[in-house]
């Protein structure tokens, strides 16, 4: 049985050196959950009851490990065809390297303590976790963000705006002026403004199987879930030929 609702007294000061250890490394996710640790407070647990009370959610922690076996099941996500969300998914990771797993095998091995802490005395969490680090791949290719660290700062967003955790909100839009610092033209606020809206108008993806929608064409999953085009994200995006903001790589 969980522990009660681990929270923490919010620690502004924690959290900026977790976002600026983060600006310096983005893919180590130590520095995120210490910014999330410093933040959140009682903030994910509304969201922690309803995923727990839904029926997608009971479904999940009765057998958690099912979600992590369909997405590293490359020949059924291949066998449904082009086109498909499947198929997005399968480009998606391909273009960028990464592995179904990623997330969740990096968090097991940069922050092992609190990963084994978390497992023993909230396992609940610890799966709700697992699951956030699963489906965050299937998030980017739904809405149409990117890795690109203004599409992660756009998602984080969208993220806690569905979720109402307070970190995801507060690094999305940390992230999103330190990159208007870098490029003035870029509209940040519109299209986190945008990224808000869209969270709101579409299905809640935390409860939604998302799985069930991989073998659907690209436009009819998006369709299942309400998700809109961030169309402002898209132009902005397809107009810029300059330096990516924050890691400073070439376009």
């Amino acid at each position: 049985m969980d522990q009660p609702y681990p929270s923490r007294p919010i620690q502004p000061f924690k959290a900026l050196k977790a976002f600026f250890d983060l600006v310096g490394d983005r893919d180590d996710t130590r520095y995120v959950f210490a910014f999330f640790d410093a933040v959140n407070g009682r903030s994910n647990e509304a969201y922690y009851d309803r995923f727990q009370a839904s029926e997608y959610g009971r479904r999940f922690l009765a057998d958690p490990e099912r979600l992590g076996a369909v997405l590293t099941d490359r020949r059924t996500l291949e066998s449904h065809g082009p086109g498909t969300f499947a198929a997005a998914y399968l480009d998606y990771l391909d273009t960028e390297g990464l592995q179904p797993l990623g997330v969740h095998e990096a968090a097991l091995a940069q922050a092992p303590e609190r990963m084994d802490r978390l497992k023993r005395n909230w396992p609940t969490l610890y799966w709700l976790q697992y699951h956030g680090s699963l489906t965050h791949d299937l998030y980017h290719v739904l809405t149409g963000y990117g890795r690109d660290p203004l599409g992660e700062a756009l998602l984080l967003v969208f993220s806690g705006i569905q979720t109402g955790s307070r970190g995801a909100r507060f690094l999305g839009g940390m992230a999103g002026l330190r990159i208007r610092s870098e490029i003035p033209s870029w509209p940040v606020g519109r299209m986190m403004t945008e990224a808000v809206r869209l969270a709101r108008n579409a299905e809640h993806f935390p409860t939604a199987d998302l799985t069930s929608l991989l073998p659907l064409p690209l436009d009819q999953a998006r369709a299942r879930v309400r998700i809109g085009a961030p169309e402002l994200y898209i132009a902005t995006r397809e107009a810029w030929t300059g330096p990516e903001p924050v890691t400073a790589k070439p376009a």
